[in-house]
């Protein structure tokens, strides 16, 4: 099995999605994202070597980056996850997926777009 690439956005539940990629023998856990900047400072300590993004765009955009997980405020889960199958990625996302059904639908038709 080849190695993949993880990034992780929303350091609260978020922060067990990263201790369980960077405990898997073949994950790499390349990028992770808060918006809160105290945890930020405190997330380079817990995780030396990887990387902080500035934004969540970062992640989305990184080419390396094959699968995100999702586990910020729960009404930034449909938008995160829409953009993050516009740029190839798999998703992992916390719970609930998202706050409607306008937004599920979305959802759907953005992945059934992008694979």
């Amino acid at each position: 099995m080849s190695m993949l690439n993880a990034g992780v956005i929303g350091m609260g539940v978020g922060e067990k999605h990263a201790l369980a990629y960077q405990n898997h023998a073949n994950i790499n856990l390349k990028s992770i994202y808060d918006f809160d900047q105290q945890k930020t400072n405190e997330l380079k300590t817990k995780f030396p070597g990887v990387s902080i993004a500035d934004k969540d765009q970062s992640i989305f955009n990184d080419k390396d980056i094959d699968i995100i997980s999702i586990a910020s405020y729960d009404n930034y889960h449909s938008k995160q996850i829409v953009q993050a199958f516009e740029n190839g990625k798999h998703v992992m996302a916390e719970k609930p997926l998202c706050m409607n059904r306008e937004e599920i639908d979305r959802i759907r038709t953005t992945q059934k777009q992008n694979s």
